[in-house]
């Protein structure tokens, strides 16, 4: 990372040397001179401003920086050397550190602003993380501003993280129902997600293919395309955390598997374009990090923690918890009878077959409980739903990828991926008959070929 700092502060100039001390190259240009020579001393490469801020303009040309951080609480000095910064063509991500920020945010919409309080207390890596966030941001509202009807499309079950990140998204763009649609070409069915919808006054949309020639921007959260049968006529965002995915368009792509949740990407939309985060957006937000990441347990990174952190204070922990202990449907109870009926344990790979399910739901739902199994480091739960065998994957975090694993075994015959420690695969029930060579109604057949596909490809990667 190649960056510059034009501060003011000299204690400021201590804790930026110790921050960016082993990332890369950074040039500092203050305007105290006993900044300078501490800095100096330091071994740092700085200067002062120069006349007209000459040095400033000179450090920018040679050093094409990455990231620009200023300091100052003088509006006309922050003023100059942002446009200064966009004369060079310097587009870069922007941290201003200052009182001003107003009088700095309506000049330069892209810059993410903070006062020094917020620094002192806060996290300064976050906040660059944010900056970086602002600049993608600029380009994403650019692409978004003049549409008159936006799709904001989730999986054809959505859950929490994707419901959360469409309506957080909705927030980011400046939108609201009439003009952004949150859509999905299924429907809700796991009990928890339909309460989290109806707590919090969230709808979604239940689409038909027809229906997508309405909108004149589409943008995808919590996926990718190809987890969706239906071809788009264009796709102008996907947001995701999951691995990425190839062989498709989409005009601006933003995918980090290292964050635990997309939701954590979307509070970085928020913040980065000082949108607020009222109660019930914060409620949303807060338990998808909570779920997804297992309490911080599982799949996090720093960001995740921050996220969290954030939103603690600000979410309704009423509507929270009754979120989370939503009422069971007999078809939930029948699903975890079968399920403690039929468990074996393979090594230490607990099989669960459910058979013919009502709601796909069931399937994860009935993954997350089979982990716990005495001597189970993963578990696996089959159930056919449709006309699909639906395949879900735990694991306990510290053992091979799930999504490698699964990939691995039923990719070639249907769709399947996930993260390290949960994965999922669909195989048409077809596809699979024909690939295995036996007739659709042998169930006892499917599951015995499925557990033999699974435990080989798992051997195959412990190798």
């Amino acid at each position: 990372m190649r960056s510059v700092a034009f501060i003011e502060e000299d204690y400021l100039a201590g804790l930026l040397k110790d921050y960016f001390s082993g990332n890369g190259r950074t040039r500092y240009v203050v305007t105290d001179p006993a900044a300078k020579r501490y800095l100096t001393s330091q071994g740092q490469d700085v200067s002062l401003p120069g006349r007209n801020n000459a040095a400033f303009r000179k450090t920018l040309t040679v050093e094409s920086p990455d990231l620009l951080l200023i300091q100052s609480d003088d509006f006309e000095r922050i003023s100059d050397a942002l446009t200064l910064a966009e004369d060079a063509g310097m587009r870069v991500p922007t941290l201003v550190i200052t009182n001003e920020r107003d009088r700095v945010a309506e000049q330069a919409g892209y810059v993410h602003c903070i006062t020094m309080q917020e620094l002192l207390e806060g996290n300064l890596r976050w906040h660059i993380v944010l900056a970086r966030t602002a600049r993608r941001m600029e380009e994403i509202r650019a692409q978004f501003e003049h549409a008159h009807h936006v799709l904001i499309l989730l999986q054809d079950d959505p859950d929490p993280d994707a419901i959360a990140s469409g309506l957080a998204l909705r927030h980011a763009l400046g939108r609201h129902r009439q003009t952004a649609t949150i859509g999905s070409f299924g429907r809700t069915t796991r009990p928890e997600n339909i309460a989290m919808e109806r707590l919090l006054d969230i709808e979604v949309a239940e689409l038909h293919p027809e229906d997508v020639p309405e909108y004149d921007r589409i943008a995808m959260v919590d996926l990718q395309p190809p987890h969706i049968r239906t071809v788009l006529p264009r796709l102008d965002l996907v947001v995701d955390h999951h691995p990425e995915q190839f062989g498709y368009e989409a005009r601006i792509r933003d995918i980090r598997p290292d964050y635990g949740a997309t939701s954590t990407i979307l509070l970085e939309y928020l913040l980065a374009t000082r949108h607020s985060v009222g109660h019930r957006l914060a409620t949303a937000l807060l338990y998808v990090i909570k779920s997804d990441t297992f309490l911080l347990g599982r799949q996090t990174n720093e960001w995740d923690v921050e996220a969290f952190s954030y939103l603690y204070p600000i979410a309704n922990h009423n509507i929270l918890r009754r979120i989370e202990r939503p009422e069971l449907p007999p078809a939930a109870i029948d699903a975890l009878g079968h399920a403690l009926k039929t468990r074996h344990v393979v090594g230490k790979v607990a099989f669960v077959h459910l058979g013919r399910v009502e709601r796909e739901d069931l399937i994860p739902q009935i993954a997350d409980f089979s982990l716990q199994f005495e001597g189970a480091d993963w578990a696996v739960v089959s159930g056919i739903y449709d006309s699909d065998l639906v395949i879900s994957v735990r694991n306990v975090g510290h053992v091979r990828a799930a999504g490698k694993v699964l990939k691995d075994a039923f990719g070639a015959i249907g769709a399947a991926g996930g993260h390290e420690s949960m994965a999922k695969a669909i195989v048409p029930i077809s596809k699979a008959c024909e690939h295995w060579r036996m007739a659709p109604r042998n169930t006892r057949g499917l599951n015995t070929k499925l557990e033999e596909r699974f435990l080989s490809s798992l051997n195959n990667h412990s190798k």
